[in-house]
């Protein structure tokens, strides 16, 4: 029995393209559990308190890329199942510090002010989380706890 090349070549082509698909329909499945839709005590685990930057100390952010998080305000205006304020432009949060997290449902967006970290709809803006990252704030949450 002799083969041809043409039928070989053939041969490769239709398996490389069928492994091809079977990788990419595997890689973009994706199942829920895998897919949050809030924050965890795992994200807030991500985020360092209380180091120093350059001779200074930092309350909160991600101390291996030397990001400190000051507090502000405008942090203080955004609830949970509200909308984002208007006049408030939602900056993504860090992406090194983002890649840290969980992974998000892909309709969410994460966003940082100050030293909160928001969790929104990326279509209506509504807020769906809040997680606020401010030592001070998670001190008196464990003292609180403990007493």
């Amino acid at each position: 029995m002799k083969y041809n090349i043409d039928y070989i070549l053939t041969g490769l082509a239709v398996a490389a393209i069928g492994g091809g698909a079977l990788a990419l329909s595997a890689h973009s499945s994706t199942t829920a559990s895998s897919v949050a839709t809030q924050f965890t005590a795992n994200d807030t685990a991500v985020f360092d308190r209380n180091f120093e930057i350059a001779d200074r100390n930092c309350d909160v952010g991600y101390a291996a890329q030397k990001l400190c998080f000051e507090r502000t305000a405008l942090e203080d205006r955004i609830e949970v199942g509200e909308m984002f304020p208007e006049t408030m432009y939602p900056l993504a949060l860090e992406w090194r510090a983002n890649l840290a997290l969980e992974r998000k449902a892909e309709n969410l967006k994460t966003v940082r002010i100050g030293q909160s970290i928001i969790l929104m709809e990326r279509d209506t803006r509504m807020v769906v989380d809040k997680m606020d990252l401010s030592g001070q704030r998670h001190a008196d949450a464990d003292t609180t706890a403990a007493g």
